[in-house]
């Protein structure tokens, strides 16, 4: 994971401590959860967690189970050769109820500028 993607700002937010404190795997007690960064924008942040020999499934979905009740989504990345894993925490974006209201109101403006060079055409004869 490249410093390069996330902010300097190394502060970690209230919920970003929640996750880091809530993460943790039987299996692997030596593992170390660091804060990587922000995301552009401020949309999310990064976490990599180290020192793990072994991860499971459920592991992972008990991972995106904490993220996710903080409301975020996990975009989770193993690397096991290495022992690491880079976990991407991004805000959820929220969808529109209306999703056809812009195209509604372009299809009437389009049809209103028509209507304006049509008639101006029309004036013309």
């Amino acid at each position: 994971m490249s410093r390069s993607v996330f902010n300097r700002n190394r502060t970690r937010s209230g919920v970003a401590d929640k996750i880091i404190s809530e993460l943790n795997d039987v299996d692997n007690e030596d593992m170390e959860v660091e804060f990587k960064g922000y995301m552009h924008g401020g949309k999310g942040f990064a976490l990599e967690i180290l020192n793990l020999e072994s991860i499971s499934e459920r592991t992972l979905q008990l991972w995106k189970r904490v993220i996710e009740g903080k409301g975020l989504n996990p975009c989770i990345e193993t690397d096991m050769m290495s022992g690491k894993v880079n976990i991407k925490c991004v805000e959820n974006v929220r969808q529109s109820r209306k999703p056809f209201m812009k195209t509604l109101m372009y299809l009437s403006l389009t049809l209103t500028f028509i209507y304006i060079l049509w008639n101006r055409h029309q004036s013309l004869k």
